[in-house]
């Protein structure tokens, strides 16, 4: 199989998994854990709950997309994943998706012009790496990666549909050159991160009780 093909049969497992995300509150711009990223006249920002980074932990965020663009541009709702950079020792929460699925395609959510959604999700971080050795540096920071698609027309059939998910493969080879292309996305700012090697099965970062997600 193809790296394109496993990434694309990614995306499905994630759609299987879960929903990527939830309606919740906007984030709160005087909590000092915030970040933000504006690029492409859209802007993102994200509220983490938790400062700790560890080899396998579960970390809460909320974020809001604001569309300052004049169409509709759509986030894919999906789970985040994470990936982990040694070099940079930061780890990146991806939301939305590159690629489509090779059969299965997701449900869009559309962010009209001027408007702003607000999200709440939960992300896995696995980080696999040798922390432990006190000559390797440990991960120390977090920042958030969102992709969406900036010309709705092409994906209108996938837009605020019923299912989490559409299962048309002909409808997946379609739209993969066109979802390829027209892909943008924002990098907000790194947040740092303080390292907790583990040794224990990991628990889930709790988000405090004056932080609930909104319903």
């Amino acid at each position: 199989m193809t790296p394109t093909r496993l990434l694309r049969s990614s995306v499905l497992l994630l759609i299987l998994i879960a929903a990527g995300c939830t309606s919740s509150k906007p984030v709160d711009m005087k909590e000092p854990r915030r970040v933000v990223g504006t690029e492409n006249d859209v802007r993102v920002d994200a509220e983490v709950y938790g400062d700790k980074l560890a080899p396998n932990v579960t970390l809460p965020l909320k974020y809001d997309i604001t569309n300052h663009r004049p169409l509709t541009i759509l986030i894919a709702d999906l789970l985040p994943e994470s990936s982990y950079d040694p070099e940079t020792h930061t780890v990146t929460v991806t939301i939305g998706a590159e690629i489509p699925g090779e059969h299965f395609l997701p449900r869009l959510i559309p962010i009209q012009p001027g408007e702003k959604k607000s999200f709440s999700t939960a992300v896995r971080v696995v980080i696999v790496t040798n922390p432990s050795s006190p000559w390797m540096p440990r991960p120390n920071a977090l920042r958030l990666k969102i992709n969406f698609l900036g010309d709705p027309k092409p994906f209108e059939q996938l837009v605020a549909i019923p299912e989490r998910a559409l299962h048309d493969p002909q409808l997946a080879e379609k739209l993969f050159p066109k979802w390829v292309e027209g892909n943008e996305t924002v990098i907000t700012n790194t947040l740092p991160m303080r390292w907790q090697a583990v040794t224990e099965e990991p628990t889930p970062v709790t988000t405090p009780a004056r932080r609930r997600r909104g319903t």
